[in-house]
């Protein structure tokens, strides 16, 4: 509620002033006067007082945040890219919410100037409406982020669209997912929440494509960089992911399903060109693809001695590679993932994961491939740990998380430090760095990518 200045001190004259000077002119008179009850003085006291006030008028549906940030990282040491920083850019985020009694609108526009493409970038993260006609399902459309899963920095069930430019560069940790255009109807009954996703257009992850970071080529057999990326084959087919939910007791158990496409351009096919309508002169390349794949898994997330595990697994079937015997197709896995976080001390929690990926039909991948002895393990193995530390009552957060893998002979390690000043000013610096045995092998092949970046953001 807001108070009424003006009509305020009016009453202040017209009801305390006033009788006040005419109380202390005829105190006798009044002290006589037994007919004023306690209960009246009450009832005329808080009269006046809801007179002096004004109703405030209804919340606006409408929201308005965002923020602006800057954002410098800088390669550790020299890199075949034509720039020298992994992050120079110039954010701004604008969010924009409504609520209605019916439905639900939210909209989120990321626009920035990327020093390193020498580009201003305009970008929808979120365009979404909401609603729930029934009281038994909810149903979103639009533009949204999507995700699911039990792993930290690790998927395999959630093969929504990641942004592993983003992750690698040093930008905020929200922005590993990539939004998609989808429609997501989530259906309960009683302890049942079924989870079904459609998104009318394949959309793919932000993969490595010598723009920003350089990558291993098979092809030519050494780390490259090509200033306008790869050739790539889109498809414009739809995909499906669907999750099955509930709880027994405290255990959260998953089931899931995907029909789609493999995130990641895995596949490569033979394009044969003609020179001057001559099919003799013809000659031919290979383009990348992004190969059929369907899947399903599990998942289960339980309280266990103080912390929380988990446990996830996943079947990756490459519908284009059935038998592992085609050298330009990636061949299909099982993935799992056994995990467990747990406070070790007040504002310090750790957190361990161990994930198996097994290739399916190795030994025809071996026969059928021209280097096998790059291929990777027929079990890779990987570990990963993370630490985090809070101080300051909880402004300021220490965290470190490394990844290393036993069969590659290779890791990551991502340390960052989050300052929060007040309420508006945030404050982030931090580096990804990168070690391996070999430059074929899945984290050595970006050694020369190892960065370290800083960020400053303003929110309103």
């Amino acid at each position: 509620m807001t108070i009424n200045n003006s009509l305020l001190s009016k009453r202040f004259l017209c009801h305390t002033l006033l009788p006040c000077l005419l109380i202390l002119a005829t105190t006798s008179a009044i002290a006589n006067n037994e007919n004023i009850t306690k209960a009246q003085q009450t009832t005329d006291s808080s009269d006046e007082w809801a007179e002096s006030w004004v109703e405030a008028p209804p919340p606006s549906p409408w929201q308005l945040t965002g923020f602006v940030e800057a954002g410098y990282g800088q390669f550790l040491q020299n890199n075949m890219v034509e720039n020298s920083a992994s992050l120079n850019e110039i954010s701004a985020r604008v969010n924009l919410d409504y609520s209605h009694e019916l439905f639900e609108a939210s909209g989120k526009l990321d626009s920035y100037y990327d020093a390193v493409l020498a580009k201003t970038i305009f970008h929808t993260r979120e365009l979404s409406i909401s609603a729930s006609p029934f009281s038994f399902v909810d149903i979103k459309a639009g533009r949204q982020v999507l995700t699911w899963g039990t792993g930290d920095y690790l998927f395999l069930n959630d093969l929504f669209a990641k942004d592993w430019q983003s992750f690698f560069s040093g930008r905020a940790d929200e922005y590993l997912k990539a939004p998609s255009n989808s429609v997501r109807s989530n259906w309960f009954f009683n302890q049942v929440n079924f989870s079904l996703v459609w998104t009318p257009e394949f959309t793919p992850d932000n993969y490595i494509t010598g723009e920003r970071f350089s990558f291993y080529s098979p092809q030519a057999q050494q780390i490259v960089a090509p200033e306008q990326g790869f050739s790539v084959d889109r498809t414009h087919k739809a995909q499906w992911s669907a999750r099955l939910k509930t709880r027994i007791n405290d255990v959260e158990f998953s089931l899931y399903g995907y029909q789609g496409f493999w995130p990641t351009p895995v596949g490569s096919k033979t394009l044969v060109e003609n020179l001057g309508g001559n099919p003799s002169s013809s000659q031919s390349q290979n383009q990348a693809y992004f190969p059929r794949l369907n899947s399903w898994g599990v998942s289960a997330l339980a309280p266990f001695k103080g912390g929380i595990v988990n446990f996830e697994y996943a079947t990756y079937n490459s519908i284009e590679d059935q038998h592992g015997d085609k050298d330009l197709i990636a061949n299909g896995q099982h993935r799992l993932l056994i995990g467990y976080e747990r406070e070790l001390a007040k504002n310090f929690t750790a957190g361990l994961q161990y994930y198996l990926e097994r290739t399916k039909h190795y030994q025809a991948l071996v026969d059928n491939s021209l280097v096998p002895e790059q291929l990777v393990a027929e079990n890779r193995h990987l570990l990963t740990l993370r630490l985090s530390y809070r101080a300051q009552r909880q402004t300021l957060l220490y965290s470190l998380f490394t990844f290393y893998s036993p069969s590659d002979k290779d890791g990551y390690v991502k340390p960052a430090v989050n300052y929060q000043y007040n309420d508006q000013w945030l404050f982030s610096a931090g580096a990804n760095v990168f070690f391996g045995r070999h430059e074929y092998s899945f984290f050595g092949q970006h050694q020369d990518n190892s960065n370290a970046w800083l960020r400053v953001r303003y929110q309103y």
